[in-house]
């Protein structure tokens, strides 16, 4: 797709996601509006596209219907990624997490349906599967979630799937196995990843909720966001489609090659009590997104880690011994 003819929204553009699909867009020429309400987005993930002309930053919440009605005229594809982002606080506020989720995305679609958008493609969650036994997770099995915030996912994925049926909107649901990569902030609500890197850079021991057996998919942004442009690429809509890396790790395992990595082997790795809401384990089968979008991930858990960590010391200026 030729984005330089594209007028492109990206909801929660100031995020860990929507801020490096956002970039992107602008570098590959597209018209693009950053609409966020800045609760855990940050300007200083968008800071180096502020100034650009193809971009305008609009600072508003999703649960604002009149509001989207208003920035989504004249809009071609909509990036549906703000959200409420994490597990352990859905389970503590669940009905914030519904209010933003599943509300607000119910106004993104109205709005969508009523300025005729050519497409919405969303960012959904391998949450929705819940802990069940099957491996690896493939779109069509039950889904079980066990948080707030997996049962948000579904029901969002629902209302796309809805809103196509009924009303003829193109829409996309993308389903996202833990992303990890530039942007994504250090915080008690952040991906393990970015929490162990922060701990690294400390020179503190790694700590691991539960037994350290638990696998996840850990999938790099930049893959994330080449499935997203891909998705507006394709004609296909209506979907639902895992994005991974399609390669699980134990956490004791990605916490042993990140200490490797950092040459940090002489910290520990700690266990703790396993937290609500937390799925044991977690892979994707890419197999959809291989044979409907062309996907096909560039970089695997290593690879996507010591780019992750280059980023890191030339943007906050820190060092890290890297193999």
């Amino acid at each position: 797709m030729n984005f330089k003819e594209k007028n492109v929204l990206v909801t929660g553009a100031a995020g860990f996601i929507g801020s490096n699909l956002t970039i992107e867009l602008v570098n590959l020429g597209a018209n693009v509006i950053g609409f966020d309400n800045l609760f855990n987005g940050r300007i200083e993930n968008i800071e180096e596209i502020l100034e650009n002309k193809s971009f305008k930053f609009i600072k508003g919440d999703i649960r604002d219907f009149n509001f989207l009605l208003e920035v989504f005229e004249g809009i071609d594809i909509i990036y549906h990624v703000a959200a409420f982002t994490s597990v352990p606080q859905s389970v503590l506020m669940p009905e914030s997490c519904n209010d933003v989720n599943v509300n607000g995305t119910l106004n993104v679609l109205n709005a969508a349906r009523k300025r005729d958008i050519e497409k919405i493609i969303y960012s959904s969650s391998s949450s929705v599967y819940g802990d069940t036994p099957t491996l690896p997770k493939k779109e069509d099995m039950p889904r079980h979630p066990i948080s707030p915030y997996g049962v948000s996912k579904l029901a969002c994925e629902g209302y796309m799937q809805v809103f196509h049926k009924i009303y003829g909107l193109r829409t996309l649901s993308l389903r996202y196995f833990n992303v990890f990569g530039p942007r994504q902030k250090d915080s008690p609500y952040s991906g393990v990843i970015a929490i162990w890197l922060g701990r690294l850079l400390n020179n503190k021991d790694l700590i691991i909720f539960g037994n350290g057996e638990q696998s996840r998919d850990f999938t790099y942004v930049k893959d994330v966001v080449h499935a997203n442009l891909l998705a507006a690429e394709q004609g296909i809509s209506g979907e639902i489609i895992n994005i991974g890396a399609g390669a699980p790790i134990t956490l004791s395992n990605l916490a042993k090659l990140m200490l490797k990595l950092t040459k940090k082997e002489k910290l520990n790795i700690s266990y703790t009590d396993t937290r609500s809401g937390d799925i044991f384990h977690s892979y994707a089968d890419i197999s959809k997104a291989k044979e409907l979008l062309n996907f096909q991930p560039k970089f695997n858990q290593e690879e996507g880690l010591k780019d992750y960590f280059n980023w890191y010391c030339h943007k906050y200026k820190v060092s890290l011994d890297l193999n």
